[in-house]
């Protein structure tokens, strides 16, 4: 991770925003965190402060946003196989349809933030290889 601006985020946010991004879901973020407590409340209060400090109202804003202010370094993204990945989320979102452990609401939105990493590695990737 880049760390141009690293007071606009301190160190957990930016790796919650990694985890994020990478498509991990919450109890793994949690797990890479360490979030002991109230892991929802804490879920919950990252991605607020996170959103408030890049001034988004989204995931997708909020990617975009840390990208084209360096807090990540687009080559940690950039250098994915497409296919590899294709098959790696569709697994992922295999199990998470199947899962029982999560509701339908909290299914879609995992669901909708691998699917928002994915999109968002190939575009970055495309942007990457048009300027080489």
């Amino acid at each position: 991770m880049m760390h141009t601006l690293s007071k606009l985020l301190n160190d957990k946010e930016l790796t919650y925003l990694s985890l994020t991004f990478q498509g991990l879901d919450k109890e793994a973020i949690a797990k890479e965190l360490q979030f002991n407590d109230n892991k929802s409340k804490r879920h919950s209060y990252m991605k607020n402060r996170i959103f408030d400090k890049l001034s988004v109202n989204n995931w997708h804003n909020a990617f975009r946003r840390a990208f084209n202010l360096q807090l990540l370094d687009r080559q940690d993204f950039l250098v994915i196989d497409i296919q590899k990945e294709a098959s790696t989320i569709s697994t992922k979102i295999t199990e998470i349809l199947n899962s029982t452990e999560i509701d339908d609401k909290e299914k879609e939105l995992v669901i909708y933030l691998a699917l928002l990493s994915f999109q968002i590695k190939i575009e970055y990737s495309y942007l990457f290889k048009e300027k080489e």
